[in-house]
């Protein structure tokens, strides 16, 4: 089976912009960002990170953030991914510490993710990036979903115009073609 790496190198670049520029408001009033939103971002921007370095490999990668421990759980096909999961999360500003529970399991016959898969996870991890950055603790409660540039998001906000901002900033992004609004 010939590998074809450059369907995963489009998608992996396409998260450069996220990767390389942190949140103004963030880095401007660190400690008026409550720890729950900047551990969540955090996650975030791991996740993102990974999926810019490991391609599908980090599709089936979790991940959680502590305080400035990032936790990583699921698999990943190549053993090589594994270790380099770990360096990373460590090269994510704000994480200090890795507990690093990813296993290897081979994938039987070709790997079932494809640069759809790849895209499909870019989009969401800026869409919820943006969303922790515009809306903060409430986009906590907000669950983004991507398929083909379609983004539902899934939640119960105690305020309408909150789910209003959510939406408008989402349908906002570059790559989402359309905003589904499942919010309560």
């Amino acid at each position: 089976m010939k590998k074809n790496p450059v369907p995963i190198l489009a998608a992996a670049l396409s998260l450069t912009w996220l990767l390389s520029a942190s949140p103004a408001s963030a880095a401007a009033e660190p400690e008026a960002v409550p720890a729950e939103v900047s551990e969540a971002l955090n996650a975030t921007h791991v996740k993102a990170k990974l999926i810019d370095k490991l391609g599908a490999d980090a599709l089936r990668i979790k991940v959680s953030v502590s305080g400035e421990t990032a936790t990583l759980t699921g698999e990943v096909a190549k053993s090589p991914s594994q270790g380099l999961a770990e360096q990373v999360a460590l090269s994510v500003e704000g994480i200090k510490k890795v507990d690093n529970k990813v296993t290897v399991k081979e994938a039987a016959g070709p790997m079932a993710a494809s640069e759809a898969s790849v895209n499909n996870v870019a989009l969401e991890m800026k869409v919820k990036a943006i969303l922790l950055t515009e809306i903060g603790t409430n986009a906590l409660k907000i669950e983004v979903e991507v398929v083909d540039g379609v983004v539902s998001l899934r939640g119960k906000l105690d305020n309408p115009e909150t789910a209003k901002a959510a939406i408008e900033k989402t349908r906002s992004i570059k790559g989402v073609k359309k905003v589904v609004n499942l919010l309560g």
